[in-house]
């Protein structure tokens, strides 16, 4: 390729222009392409590809060349849409098309998708500004992230490895403030948006992101620490402290509750499990 084809002939503003108003053809050649290999456009990662795509193609159109943007960026578009699928394709393969355990990785990854809508566009959610390791903290998250949706939409009760995570995840959730609770439990147990909730609470955005960034980061460090090790209370931000002080004065009752009552039953059933069959320690 060519010095001048690699080469922007158009400022920000109009590549960004370009792309927004391309966006919708884009996405309707991943759907296209995905309905061809029998995938998901968007759990399959199709419409990351075509957005590559297109923003490809947007940073290196020239106008004066005479060609219309589509037909300039259609086959380009095309092939990283194509590209994603046989991927996808590929990866399904190595883990057994339609296995239990495939389904269960695409429901967390799809999940994933939604509270972290970054990883779209080939990025790791962002940590607190106050840390230096950004790459660490932001695995962390997605790795705590991918922790919290297991363990609420998978049923412990036939793994005991699985309740005892179980088990020791809610207690970790209960000992947070009543408004880091609500966060964990409108996100990951009733797929709220951060951004519904931002909504619902009257307050920014931002405030949730950073807030469930935090309260990742204590979720980790709790459940990786020793037993013997003291963790420090997470604390509240100031941009949501009205929202607190508003749920402790009305003594408002966790919303783990109900599965903390579980919890203790499960590790019932599970020492039951294991007096009768010493087997499952092994």
């Amino acid at each position: 390729m060519s010095e001048s084809e690699n080469k922007s002939h158009l400022n920000e503003a109009e590549v960004a222009k370009l792309v927004e108003e391309h966006l919708g053809w884009a996405t309707a050649i991943a759907k296209s392409v995905a309905r061809s290999w029998n995938l998901d456009w968007q759990l399959d990662g199709l419409d990351g590809g075509a957005y590559e795509g297109l923003l490809f193609c947007a940073n290196r159109y020239d106008p004066a060349r005479g060609i219309p943007f589509k037909g300039y960026a259609r086959r380009r578009i095309h092939e990283a849409a194509t590209e994603e699928a046989r991927k996808s394709k590929s990866w399904q393969r190595g883990v057994g098309c339609g296995s239990e355990e495939e389904q269960a990785t695409r429901d967390i990854s799809f999940t994933l998708l939604k509270i972290f809508p970054e990883i779209r566009n080939g990025l790791l959610p962002k940590s607190s500004e106050e840390d230096g390791d950004d790459t660490r903290r932001s695995v962390q998250q997605l790795l705590t992230g991918a922790s919290l949706i297991a363990a609420f939409q998978q049923s412990p009760k036939d793994n005991p490895e699985l309740a005892m995570e179980f088990s020791e995840l809610i207690n970790t959730a209960k000992s947070l403030e009543p408004v880091h609770q609500a966060i964990l439990y409108e996100i990951y147990w009733k797929g709220q948006s951060m951004r519904g909730l931002a909504s619902e609470w009257e307050i920014d955005e931002l405030s949730v992101i950073r807030e469930h960034k935090e309260i990742l980061a204590f979720v980790f460090e709790a459940l990786e620490a020793p037993s013997s090790v003291s963790i420090k209370p997470l604390k509240v931000r100031r941009s949501l402290r009205i929202i607190a002080q508003k749920m402790k004065k009305e003594n408002t009752s966790s919303p783990f509750e109900s599965a903390f009552t579980a919890a203790a039953v499960l590790l019932i059933i599970l020492a039951q499990q294991i007096v009768a069959n010493p087997d499952l320690l092994s």
